[in-house]
């Protein structure tokens, strides 16, 4: 572990800063983040198969099949979403947490949402609502659908297995798997993987989801989970014509570990003497540190090795709270709140 510092040019007599404390946490079936510095919030997703982190500290992702349009808006205000679609044949958008794939649910915490989903008019396709993710070692897809429309996954479909049910949130849930074979995941194509769905039989478009009592009982089941790749609260739908139509604003979304929500704003109160701040962590590696506005903006960018301390050019950075991000190979390795005074 080795600090690193920004230095700085600017006075500033008096800092009690608000900055975003990150966690290190991302059906894209997309796996990489998008590297385009040009990103601000709000930000319109139009037509493509995108991921990336949000300055709240959130993530994004989407992931579509040809043919059809998919668009998604993505307000950088909470977990919130829309999403409207036509002429498509499979989708998933979803905001919520990502994480790095070493760690189990237990070892994360206690996992709940709150949502509101606001369906618009929906045609000639199914659609879910819910909350979404997947582990590794071993591979699963999991869901906790809330509502949806025209069809749900069965055991009397043939291609489903009853586990049983559960009971929370004031609603049976009836559990099924299904063992998919050489279909999209977050690892390609390859992999043979379960799906996992604990399906609301009493639908709702609002409310509170005990997350992880949903993990809990299927592992009572004998369903296997692995480590945590990601939870979010998602939008999918799916068209067996690639015809299917319909929009859905997530008006209200979090995802909280605990009771908190990772990515919430807290206060820190630093000693600035000497003009710079401090932090420890980064690992001693070549790579990239950008400076970034609280809106999602790049404001600048330089190559560095990171157990060095990063020096900006200041000609046109304002005094004000920014984000501190290190990539290496495109891959980020930490955000930190950062001022600049």
């Amino acid at each position: 572990m080795r600090s690193f510092h920004l230095m700085v040019n600017f006075r500033w007599t008096t800092i009690i800063a608000l900055a975003f404390v990150f966690l290190n946490t991302t059906k894209v079936r997309a796996q990489d983040d998008t590297e385009d510095d040009t990103i601000t919030f709000p930000y319109l997703i139009n037509n493509e198969n995108t991921s990336g982190p949000m300055p709240n500290g959130y993530h994004y992702e989407m992931w579509k099949q040809d043919p059809g349009t998919v668009k998604m808006t993505v307000p950088n205000d909470e977990a919130k979403f829309d999403v409207e679609w036509s002429g498509i044949q499979n989708f998933v958008a979803r905001v919520g947490l990502k994480f790095d794939e070493t760690q189990t649910h237990e070892e994360i915490g206690t996992f709940t949402a709150e949502v509101e989903f606001q369906k618009g008019q929906i045609q000639n396709g199914l659609a879910y609502f819910g909350i979404y993710g997947w582990t590794v070692d071993p591979l699963v897809e999991f869901y906790v659908m809330e509502d949806w429309k025209d069809w749900k996954p069965s055991a009397g479909d043939g291609m489903h297995t009853s586990k049983g049910t559960l009971n929370v949130d004031g609603s049976d849930y009836e559990v099924l798997t299904r063992q998919m074979q050489g279909q999209p995941s977050i690892k390609g194509d390859a992999e043979d993987f379960p799906q996992v769905f604990s399906i609301r039989k009493n639908t709702r478009s609002s409310g509170s989801i005990s997350i992880s009592e949903h993990f809990k009982k299927w592992e009572t089941m004998g369903i296997e989970l692995g480590k945590m790749y990601e939870v979010k609260i998602k939008v999918e739908s799916y068209s067996s014509n690639s015809n299917g139509s319909g929009s859905c604003k997530v008006t209200k979304g979090k995802i909280m570990v605990d009771g908190l929500i990772p990515t919430s704003i807290k206060p820190f109160v630093s000693d600035f003497s000497g003009g710079r701040r401090n932090f420890t962590g980064l690992t001693s590696t070549n790579g990239i540190y950008t400076l970034i506005s609280l809106t999602g903006q790049k404001i600048s960018s330089i190559s560095s090795d990171l157990s060095q301390p990063p020096v900006f050019p200041m000609n046109n950075v304002a005094p004000g709270i920014y984000l501190l991000q290190s990539k290496v190979n495109g891959v980020t390795m930490q955000t930190r709140p950062w001022v600049v005074k």
